[in-house]
């Protein structure tokens, strides 16, 4: 890997975390130019950098221009890696663009993340890889973040999995012609030809005394007469010299690059009371943690009602609960979707479609479409106030106030995002996690937060107190107890894959610049906003339609074929299977079929547990009725609410567990540890209080 770069980029600094004590200083060949090579083994592959000297441009005017591009063009390095200083991409930016005109192969890295921030710089990476179309990762040397990123950006451009195919082609625009010209002679007498043709021309055009040196000694010189005329000729013609016109063309590339994705903000002076709070030991865990409480209350409240309508139906206004539910954002998705599948359900049913085929469209293709969209409101509003907290520099001092609690668990202070996000929804809670310090910490977070009851399960778990439970004091009890259990497991369970999966007994360390407080910039805000939600609609959608299908056919299929009996279907067969295992539960074997049916129902989404009991219940009953007549007693549905609450969330979870993780066998492992635990545990509940209540 070449690594390439200004003067004062960063580049010496990154190559040394890169490559750490391996590497050897030397000469290149036949000049004094020092050359560092360095080996970094990651992923079982082993990685040779080369440090390249600095240099502004690869114009070969100077002797570490000429060394650094006759190496590009080598054939040696597979990659290069491109340096672009993230406190002044205007000025840096010029020599990835010159390098991406000679090749492809390249891999840009943002250096100084840890002082951009600080100095109001915002740089929106996603399109600026869009617009160049390779691999941009942000660095902190200093920190050592991105480092991760970058390696894994490295490894998927050399194995041809990320990256262009040809090199960036900039329009020169009346030059066109000319280029095109000399581009025909030089591709028609072979001049070159390790280089690209076009990037040639435009180099013998701008004046290149090195390539001209070249073309003479390959006994071509009447070419390069020849196309010395054909620039003669335009320079005369256009009254100005042809290299300045290039070079102004790509500025101006440049230029407006930088203006798309680069906001400049001013920053405050920062407030000492507020920093003095945040800071301090006790002090700060409380403040910040009314500040998360109330904050993403009024994320949940305008997406779904929660948990603003448990309150107002704890108070008795149960009216004013249902009116914000369905006034919510969720409410009007699920109205919107239930208006188009009743309107195509109509117009299928007037032109004879087959039953099957409406169901599957309506039923399996449209609420599996539904789905997908009825979470993006949620993150969308979640993640454009999490990127305000960003944006605005609090989100480092919340994190900095939780640090020390959370560091007694495996986890550092960032962590507190994806945790209190989980308890309204653990996607976003998931996606999340990318917040983590390390890679550990965040598949740390992917594989415990999903234990932590998310408000899907809160309605599982309000259902069976309120059931089974008569007294108040009882419900609030059984309730407590459910949300501390779950939250051990989710700590507990963090902890031990970091001490025995990465073998790692000590906190990631919390090295995080504190930037000045100050107003948020919108656009960077929406860039934020839109990052995260549009990878979620990518690659989560697909799954979570096709597990939707896959599940429509279990529950509208059976032995005799179509049916729209639940009893009938496959689902209600599995359900029949799981009535063994709920025995050891002491579940009445007449209920037994009807909760196993429910728990394949809960794998889907959660709240569809209840609704699959009271519809099995005969459909008339309200909840309250259709859950006693299962006929438990208080253990059985205490334990049967550990098991519930702890299993997987739901599709769209194990969706978002995949997107993060990227690996089945993964993936596979996280629904089976779930599964484990909840049934481990919640089985070692009905035996213990079994035995007390006898």
């Amino acid at each position: 890997m070449a690594v390439a770069g200004n003067p004062n980029v960063g580049k010496s600094t990154l190559f040394n975390v890169l490559t750490g004590e391996t590497a050897r200083v030397g000469n290149w060949p036949g000049v004094t130019v020092e050359r560092k090579e360095g080996v970094r083994v990651y992923k079982n592959k082993k990685f040779c950098f080369v440090d390249l000297p600095g240099t502004y441009g690869i114009s070969a005017t100077s002797l570490e221009e000429i060394v650094a591009r006759e190496y590009i063009i080598s054939g040696e390095p597979n990659v290069v890696l491109v340096l672009v200083d993230g406190t002044a991409p205007e000025r840096t930016l010029y020599l990835p663009i010159q390098i991406l005109e000679l090749m492809p192969n390249v891999v840009i890295a943002v250096t100084k993340a840890d002082m951009t921030h600080k100095m109001g710089i915002h740089i929106h990476i996603d399109k600026l890889e869009a617009r160049l179309g390779v691999p941009v990762v942000e660095v902190s040397a200093i920190q050592g973040s991105g480092i991760r990123e970058l390696l894994e950006a490295i490894l998927a451009v050399a194995g041809k999995k990320r990256g262009r195919e040809k090199p960036l082609r900039i329009d020169y625009g009346g030059l066109e012609p000319i280029i095109s010209e000399v581009e025909k002679i030089i591709k028609k007498y072979n001049i070159l030809k390790m280089y690209p043709a076009r990037w040639v021309a435009i180099r013998l055009l701008e004046g290149d005394p090195r390539l001209e040196e070249l073309i003479r000694k390959s006994g071509k010189a009447d070419v390069l007469a020849k196309i010395k005329q054909i620039s003669s000729s335009a320079r005369q013609s256009i009254g100005r010299d042809l290299g300045e016109i290039i070079a102004v063309s790509r500025f101006n590339f440049v230029d407006n690059l930088v203006k798309e994705i680069v906001v400049r903000i001013a920053v405050e002076e920062e407030t000492k009371l507020f920093e003095e709070i945040f800071q301090h030991e006790i002090a700060g865990v409380v403040f910040s943690s009314l500040f998360l409480v109330l904050f993403f209350s009024l994320v949940f409240t305008i997406n779904s009602g929660f948990p603003l309508d448990v309150i107002f139906c704890w108070l008795g206004w149960k009216q004013l609960a249902e009116l914000l539910a369905s006034y919510s954002l969720l409410g009007l998705m699920d109205e919107i979707f239930s208006f188009i599948n009743a309107t195509i359900a109509q117009l299928l049913e007037s032109y004879n479609v087959q039953p099957w085929l409406i169901s599957l469209i309506t039923d399996g293709v449209i609420s599996g479409v539904g789905s997908v969209l009825s979470f993006l409101p949620l993150l969308i509003i979640t993640f454009f106030l999490l990127s305000i907290l960003e944006d605005s520099g609090l989100a480092a001092r919340l994190a900095y106030s939780y640090n020390s609690l959370l560091s007694k668990f495996g986890l550092s202070g960032r962590a507190i995002y994806p945790i209190v996000i989980s308890f309204g929804c653990n996607v976003p809670g998931i996606l999340s996690s990318r917040t983590a310090l390390e890679e550990e910490e965040r598949q740390q977070l992917i594989f415990s937060v999903p234990f932590v009851p998310c408000q899907a399960r809160l309605i599982v778990i309000i259902a069976f107190a309120t059931a089974y439970f008569s007294s108040s004091v009882m419900q609030a009890l059984v309730m407590f107890m459910v949300y501390t259990v779950s939250l051990i497991v989710a700590i507990l369970t963090s902890s031990l894959f970091r001490r025995f999966m990465f073998r790692k007994k000590e906190a990631p360390i919390f090295l995080l610049e504190i930037p000045p407080i100050h107003k948020p910039s919108l656009k960077v805000v929406w860039w934020l906003t839109w990052d995260y939600s549009k990878h979620f609609l990518r690659k989560a959608g697909l799954i979570i339609l096709s597990l939707s299908i896959v599940t429509w056919f279990l529950l509208n299929h059976g032995p005799s074929g179509f049916t729209y009996n639940p009893k009938e279907s496959y689902a209600a067969i599995l359900g029949n299977f799981l009535a063994y295992f709920l025995s050891l539960y002491g579940v009445p074997k007449e209920s037994a079929w009807i909760i196993g049916f429910a728990l394949i129902q809960g794998f889907i989404a959660k709240e569809g547990l209840i609704e699959a009991i009271a519809l099995l219940e005969g459909g008339e009953a309200n909840v309250k009725d259709a859950l006693l007549a299962l006929g438990l007693n208080p253990v059985q549905a205490f334990s049967l609410l550990i098991l519930f609450t702890l299993y997987v969330p739901c599709i769209p979870t194990v969706a978002a567990i995949k997107q993060e993780i990227g690996k089945n066998s993964l993936t596979l492992l996280i629904i089976l540890y779930m599964f484990a635990v909840a049934i481990a545990l919640s089985l070692l509940v009905n035996t213990i209080l079994s035995i007390l209540a006898v």
